[in-house]
């Protein structure tokens, strides 16, 4: 069972008192120092590890996250708990290399858990490794969109839904495919009936066109399901007619995907199952 360390990484206790720990403040210098000299925090977690230095007693392993809890924690510079074993001037310029390297904030997480590729049909990962220049990576497929900026989209995004809301008739589903089940589906009925009608019914044929019949009312309640829900999401977009900017309530109420398209251009799947 792993124990939780109690004192700061660095520091042990010697005859009652809180002082350093040679071997743990030397590791903890050259994890400051080596992040400077451009290390990633993957690269220092592994260096720690073979370093033979436990984070914790019973645990040789180290992770991201340790490496990251001492690069952060102003306990080694400030001098308040602790005897300072970094120098406010070392620990200044890792924060701030921090700080440079962290991922900047999306401004449309709140479209990113939709994105999903148009060719596999996974969700896509947004990557901001060339920011403001943002891919977006399929790990399915292995495709890549983009360039498209947080803005371009969340532009691209605004200017879809105001076109919905300026034509809530672009929800309705195509007619062709309901047609064809209704047919699909009078054409059974009429081979049962046929066969009903006969002197001796043949069991074996009346059995499996039944069970087919069934099948095919059971896709034309589903029609029923989605037209409904088309009717609710087109009064949506109707309410939302006058529209200048982005209502992200709109969005979550109305759009299921958002498919970008390989001319940069994007499509919803909207709720209905419908794509524009």
């Amino acid at each position: 069972m792993k124990k939780i360390r109690y004192l700061l990484f660095g520091y042990q206790v010697a005859q009652g008192k809180v002082v350093e720990n040679p071997s743990e403040k030397k590791l903890v210098v050259e994890l400051y120092q080596r992040y400077l000299q451009g290390w990633s925090i993957k690269q220092l977690a592994l260096y720690a590890e073979q370093s033979g230095i436990p984070y914790r007693e019973n645990s040789d392993s180290w992770n991201k996250n340790m490496i990251t809890r001492i690069l952060e924690d102003e306990r080694y510079w400030n001098g308040k708990q602790y005897q300072p074993i970094i120098s406010k001037e070392l620990a200044e310029k890792v924060l701030q290399l921090k700080k440079s390297k962290a991922t900047p904030y999306s401004n449309i997480r709140f479209a990113q858990k939709k994105m999903i590729c148009p060719v596999c049909g996974k969700r896509l990962n947004r990557n901001s490794q060339k920011n403001p220049v943002i891919f977006w990576d399929c790990k399915g497929c292995q495709n890549r969109f983009g360039p498209i900026s947080d803005n371009e989209l969340q532009q691209a995004i605004t200017e879809k839904l105001r076109a919905i809301c300026r034509n809530p008739q672009m929800t309705e589903p195509e007619r062709s495919t309901n047609n064809s089940l209704f047919i699909q589906e009078a054409r059974l009925t009429n081979e049962i009936n046929q066969l009903l009608d006969q002197r001796e019914v043949d069991t074996d044929r009346l059995l499996p066109l039944i069970l087919e019949c069934a099948a095919e009312k059971y896709k034309t309640c589903g029609i029923k399901e989605s037209d409904h829900l088309t009717i609710r999401i087109k009064a949506l977009f109707q309410e939302h007619s006058n529209d200048e900017g982005l209502d992200r309530e709109l969005f979550e109420q109305t759009v299921k995907q958002v498919i970008p398209q390989p001319d940069g251009s994007i499509r919803f799947q909207l709720l209905n199952g419908k794509i524009v």
